[in-house]
């Protein structure tokens, strides 16, 4: 497994409370909440396509909407934030 870590922003919008309440507990699971529907994560390759089969078996391809972007190093370190937006600090260590 790798320990190559890359930034992600996973976005969603999905209509029904229900599915919207499962996909929110996943990222949860993954990263952290910066707005309703807009998850920061730092995962592996393996994180994430674990990550992205979850979701798949929640997500109606029909009536959901779910995107991925992954960034790079330069593009996080160009993030900016305004008001009460609270940067998404990365560990220099990490415990497992």
């Amino acid at each position: 497994m790798s320990d190559h870590r890359s930034r992600h922003v996973i976005v969603y919008d999905i209509p029904k409370d229900g599915r919207r309440n499962k996909v929110a507990a996943i990222l949860e699971g993954y990263g952290d909440r910066v707005q309703y529907s807009v998850f920061e994560c730092l995962l592996t390759k393996e994180q994430f396509e674990a990550l992205w089969q979850e979701l798949g078996e929640v997500v109606e391809a029909s009536e959901d909407s779910v995107r991925a972007y992954r960034l790079c190093a330069a593009c996080v370190a160009w993030t900016k934030t305004l008001g009460e937006a609270k940067e998404v600090v990365v560990p220099d260590v990490y415990v497992a």
